[in-house]
């Protein structure tokens, strides 16, 4: 039950972003209008935020995930590297799967600062950041520092998810749905995990 319930809100939660948000809601709309009248303004900050956000783009994600799952090989066993990699690698094959069924238009009032090509829910950045940094926090760092691991992922996979609606390039629904998908999907992955540890 104590699992049970928290999935059942995550998910409840998800499908009321995919359904409310985007261009038809009024929250979504204020506040990437508000962040493009800032860019215009603000092109020094508009450069740093380009910059940051590429710490949730799949070249750096898909590097630190190789450099971590080879660690924990090397310390753990190749079971549980690619345990690791796996858990990276197919949530973010879930979530480009999410998009196409989706399939929700990225805001289009002004010029991207930054390039896209995908649909727009969940955001990749927001979802692949979380899965990933949560996913190294769980399985690099030991049991000790875990929880202070686990928050410094979190923090971070919000800083950069939150980057996309300021760039423009993503609906805030988008980034909160992303942040849903990739704890849901990281607290899953860990709970077989651990359950089949105990099992064996």
């Amino acid at each position: 039950m104590r699992t049970i319930l928290p999935a059942a809100f995550g998910i409840v939660l998800f499908a009321f972003l995919a359904l409310t948000g985007g261009a038809l809601s009024p929250v979504d709309r204020d506040i990437v209008l508000w962040w493009a009248a800032w860019r215009a303004g603000a092109p020094h900050g508009t450069e740093a935020l380009v910059v940051f956000t590429q710490l949730g783009s799949a070249p750096f994600l898909l590097t630190v995930t190789l450099l971590g799952a080879l660690w924990v090989a090397r310390r753990d066993g190749w079971r549980e590297g690619l345990l690791l990699a796996g858990t990276v690698v197919a949530g973010r094959l879930v979530e480009e799967g999410l998009k196409l069924i989706f399939a929700r238009p990225r805001p289009g009032f002004d010029a991207h600062p930054v390039m896209v090509h995908s649909n727009s829910f969940p955001s990749a950045h927001a979802a692949n950041s979380m899965v990933t940094l949560l996913a190294l926090a769980l399985w690099l760092v030991p049991e000790r520092w875990r929880r202070q691991s686990v928050v410094a992922a979190v923090t971070l996979s919000v800083m950069i998810g939150s980057t996309r609606p300021m760039l423009g390039v993503h609906w805030p629904s988008d980034v909160l749905a992303g942040w849903l998908f990739g704890i849901g999907w990281v607290a899953a992955a860990w709970a077989l995990r651990t359950r089949g540890r105990s099992a064996a």
